[in-house]
């Protein structure tokens, strides 16, 4: 199996390579400038994005995702505008003020605690350690905790959108609606610029390593690493991994014996990285964003069938999730049963609805001085 190399310099000269295995190793090795600091994404990262339908499947129903769907593409519109950040409808007003209002927060955590993982997302994190990790990420502090537990980090390394929270009967804290903070679009790249002030860090010595349309202002801003990224990003990102595990990353990171014995293992060849794409400019050619596009193509029908023939189905995780959810001291169906009623006026009105959460986000986000 030959591994392509594309490199996109500032005089638009566009030079492809393919390399066999060992070269393909060897080569990558060099790539990177190796950073003091790392900061990553985790929404569709670390994990593979089972949170947004298990929250919504099982405190409403499966025709919930079309809810989401309409916010994403109004999100899309309104951060094209620049008015708010990608991903502010869904996560800063309709899971605070309409799915998990009056929740256990509890329930998030059982969530987190299961969601699936990507495929390689703790064996890439533990080499990554040494690199003093910083996840950010828009999704609520609750759920993103326990996904950063599993990949052998802590509160440390985790700055997350938190939600307002207060304490119902029985002690049982939930959620109130509203949110004390939010962490996407230009806000990460805040919380890296203030690392970078308090600790003096030098632009060089800091990293993203992300792929989501929320990290498009920081993918523009600094040194950063693009892993099968959605199209916002491809023409934005310095370098471009595509690969079916995050263990593929570690092509870039490899400066040690361990990590390049496993590269040169049966099981590294399985998850090299088919293309790395490096560019000096943002102003990709069309020839080089549409490989990007293939190879994308490609890893995404590898990792479905990973998942697919993974060893616990969608379906059995969130029957899982309800099982757990039953035990605790509080009544599960009739939070179910609260959470589908307030939704049900999205089936009679949806437009209205969507209007409503607009409207909420709008204020909310203006409040901020933004």
């Amino acid at each position: 199996m030959e591994y392509t190399l594309v490199q996109y310099n500032k005089h638009k000269q566009l030079i492809i390579k393919e390399y066999s295995r060992k070269e393909f190793i060897a080569v990558c090795s060099d790539l990177l400038y190796r950073p003091k600091k790392i900061f990553v994404g985790l929404g569709d990262f670390l994990e593979i994005g089972d949170y947004n339908q298990l929250l919504d499947a099982i405190f409403y129903d499966e025709e919930s995702s079309i809810i989401e769907n309409f916010l994403d593409e109004v999100n899309r519109k309104l951060s094209g505008k620049g008015q708010i950040p990608f991903s502010f409808l869904k996560l800063a007003v309709y899971y605070p003020d309409y799915l998990l209002k009056d929740v256990p927060t509890q329930c998030a955590f059982t969530v987190g605690a299961k969601t699936r993982l990507f495929t390689g997302a703790c064996h890439f994190m533990n080499f990554m350690k040494h690199y003093d990790p910083s996840i950010l990420t828009a999704i609520p502090y609750e759920l993103a905790i326990e996904i950063i537990r599993r990949v052998g980090l802590d509160d440390n390394h985790l700055v997350a959108t938190e939600y307002k929270k207060n304490i119902g009967q029985k002690n049982i804290e939930l959620y109130a609606g509203d949110i004390e903070q939010f962490i996407s679009g230009e806000r990460k790249i805040i919380e890296i610029e203030k690392y970078m002030a308090q600790t003096n860090t030098k632009e060089e010595d800091v990293l993203y390593v992300g792929r989501g349309e929320s990290s498009v202002i920081t993918f523009s801003k600094i040194n950063s690493i693009a892993f099968n990224p959605s199209d916002a990003i491809i023409p934005l990102s310095h370098i471009t991994v595509y690969g079916s595990s995050l263990e593929s990353l570690l092509v870039l990171f490899n400066d040690s014996k361990e990590i390049n014995k496993f590269l040169l293992s049966d099981i590294g060849e399985h998850i090299l990285p088919s293309l790395i794409v490096l560019s000096d400019v943002k102003e990709k050619l069309k020839e080089v964003i549409e490989l990007e596009k293939k190879h994308r193509r490609l890893q995404a029908n590898i990792i479905g069938q990973r998942i697919e023939h993974g060893t616990e189905s969608y379906t059995t995780l969130k029957r899982d999730i309800e099982l757990s959810l039953s035990a605790y001291p509080f009544n599960f169906q009739a939070i179910k049963d609260m959470v589908r009623l307030r939704l049900e006026k999205f089936k009679i009105n949806p437009q209205g609805f969507i209007d409503e959460i607009c409207a909420i986000a709008q204020t909310r986000y203006q409040s901020w001085g933004m």
